[in-house]
């Protein structure tokens, strides 16, 4: 990375469900995905962590990149542009 370069972080993740074995977790996972295509939201990220007591922690999320796309950006409204014709005060006026 170059100079203070800043990476963006994402949405912070939920947790969905703790399982005892990794092929549990797999199996939520799949579950999960399947729900997730039915209601066309393909765009939704899953990840699956061991904890220090042995168990397994499924996680999932919106993509950032995807909300990144659909993002608009509130400075090309017409309420928030200015007249930048017009100055801030008048020359001709006298006191």
């Amino acid at each position: 990375m170059t100079e203070k370069e800043q990476i963006k972080k994402g949405k912070a993740w939920t947790n969905a469900n703790f399982s005892d074995t990794y092929e549990e977790a797999c199996t939520q996972v799949t579950t999960l995905k399947q729900n997730w295509s039915k209601k066309g939201q393909e765009h939704m990220q899953t990840k699956i962590r061991r904890r220090s007591d042995g168990r397994f922690l499924v996680k999932y999320r919106k993509d950032p990149e995807y909300n990144k796309e659909n993002k608009q950006n509130g400075n090309n409204n017409k309420k928030n542009k200015r007249n930048t014709k017009k100055g801030k005060f008048d020359l001709e006026a006298g006191i």
